[in-house]
């Protein structure tokens, strides 16, 4: 039986930039599978609608939800579309995990720090800035695979969040002393109105925060076919790409 398809399910935005990242990420995607469809829906704001990508599949896919933590939309709006996609293509269905937490986002981080010219240091603490959630154990998942998966030669990784865990400031003054730098590198997937917000507070406080968002990483493509494929902790996505 060939791999299933891939539907990457985001929540959308008014910001059109959510839009061109999840696009570009399907783009990621489709270049390490290439034999692989890899379709794109979208909860709200715009299309195509989860209705619209249904029509478009075959007998069987796999939905991946495009949230960065197990939150609101996670638990609620995402089965309910998966039902719909089900109902309306008449293929079988999975639902794989959303794509955080998991260690390869902090991959991800690493990869556009490193795109950006910010080096491994140990006087470097590095801010991972979340949009955060109202679900407070949303954002805790994220400080534990931090913690869990500690960043070979950097200084401290921490989490921030605009809503539902501690604020920059906050962050900011748990540091260790010996700090000499600090990076903020956005925790979403796509840039958009909120990344703006996180962008205003680094300005604030000083603190510099890389260009980008996670889409723009190979990490997170990987991540994606890891979540689709359900791999076995340990294995490498790459287990899963066409020989």
């Amino acid at each position: 039986m060939s791999a299933p398809e891939i539907v990457l399910l985001a929540h959308g935005s008014p910001d059109p930039r959510h839009a061109r990242g999840v696009e570009e990420l399907a783009g990621h995607v489709r270049a390490l599978a290439p034999a692989r469809p890899v379709h794109t829906a979208y909860l709200d704001h715009h299309e195509p609608t989860p209705s619209d990508t249904a029509s478009a599949l075959g007998d069987h896919a796999v939905v991946v939800p495009v949230l960065i933590t197990p939150a609101y939309h996670a638990r609620v709006d995402v089965p309910a579309a998966v039902e719909q996609i089900a109902s309306t293509s008449g293929a079988r269905v999975a639902l794989a995990e959303p794509l955080g937490p998991h260690p390869l986002l902090l991959d991800a981080a690493e990869e556009l720090l490193l795109a950006h010219g910010v080096a491994p240091d140990p006087r470097t603490a590095v801010l991972l800035y979340a949009a955060g959630s109202s679900d407070s154990d949303a954002v805790a998942a994220v400080t534990h695979v931090v913690q869990e998966h500690p960043r070979e030669g950097w200084g401290r990784w921490d989490v921030a969040a605009l809503d539902g865990g501690a604020t920059l400031e906050q962050v900011l003054r748990r540091l260790p002393e010996d700090t000499d730098r600090t990076v903020a590198v956005s925790f979403m997937v796509a840039e958009g109105i909120l990344r703006d917000r996180m962008a205003q507070e680094c300005g604030r406080h000083g603190v510099t925060m890389v260009p980008g968002a996670l889409a723009q990483t190979d990490a997170v493509a990987q991540l994606v076919l890891a979540r689709a494929d359900n791999l076995p902790a340990g294995t490498s996505p790459a287990d899963s790409l066409p020989g």
